[in-house]
């Protein structure tokens, strides 16, 4: 009852698909359409709920979780998107924030060193665009290119949680990782793993399923079985203010891995 109860309208739809009710593209447009700007970037908040948002790099890469999730890989909201990326790309095909979410409100996770979130933005658009059928699009070269010239610095290709897992699904689309890179990042991945709580270990899952890993990768494995053993009393994941979020998106990958859990509660 969580999600219905102190959830929006986009979490009950996403609810929803989570646990494989009908939906009507229609109506989840119509939702999705107060996060989207019209230079088609996206906020992690809709109009009503925070008037004053700004579209950003970093709320694009977290909503193209939803145009995957519902399926809208070839919407007009899709297109927009990827105008948006492509006008924000620097010269050298990297990615960074825009300088008008910079100026505007800066997301707090943002790093001092300013390569290291450098490295996660250009890593995490074309994670996001294979996950969504865009094998090919003239964003994503450049972007592998300026990787390639620096995912041999371990300090940035660990520099958070995400740069590692997105090497690891850029990789599953590009073999661009020679073998012992990619087993050195699959191992840190798993000795990470024991100590992610709901959030993260949602985000790693998301990813990873975003990329085609299978059911049996033992990333996913362990992952999958850490997930399970986190869900609270109440049938919720996470104790945080992104607990709605967190509960949905992990119904969905359970369900969507086929896992076997009997989930407490339905939302």
């Amino acid at each position: 009852m969580l999600v219905r109860q102190r959830g929006n309208r986009l979490d009950r739809l996403r609810l929803d698909r989570a646990l494989g009710e009908p939906l009507a593209t229609d109506e989840v447009e119509a939702v999705l359409a107060s996060y989207q700007f019209p230079d088609g970037s996206w906020d992690y908040d809709s109009e009503e709920e925070k008037p004053e948002r700004i579209g950003s790099l970093g709320g694009t890469i977290h909503c193209l979780r939803w145009i995957r999730e519902f399926g809208l890989s070839n919407s007009p909201k899709m297109i927009r998107t990827l105008e948006f990326l492509s006008s924000i790309q620097a010269s050298d095909g990297s990615f960074y924030e825009t300088k008008a979410k910079l100026a505007h409100s800066p997301q707090e996770w943002l790093q001092e060193n300013t390569l290291i979130d450098r490295f996660y933005f250009t890593a995490a658009v074309p994670m996001r665009l294979f996950s969504l059928g865009y094998r090919e699009n003239p964003v994503i070269e450049p972007a592998l290119k300026w990787l390639r010239a620096h995912w041999a610095d371990w300090s940035l290709a660990t520099g958070t949680w995400y740069n590692l897992w997105a090497l690891l699904c850029i990789n599953r689309a590009t073999d661009d990782l020679d073998s012992s890179q990619y087993q050195h990042c699959h191992q840190k991945a798993m000795e990470w793993l024991p100590s992610l709580e709901a959030p993260p270990l949602t985000w790693m899952l998301d990813a990873l399923h975003g990329a085609g890993f299978p059911a049996k990768e033992p990333l996913v494995t362990r992952g999958v079985t850490r997930l399970s053993s986190l869900q609270r009393e109440d049938g919720s994941w996470s104790d945080s203010q992104a607990v709605v979020e967190t509960t949905v998106t992990a119904l969905r990958l359970l369900r969507d891995y086929g896992n076997s859990l009997v989930v407490k509660s339905k939302g």
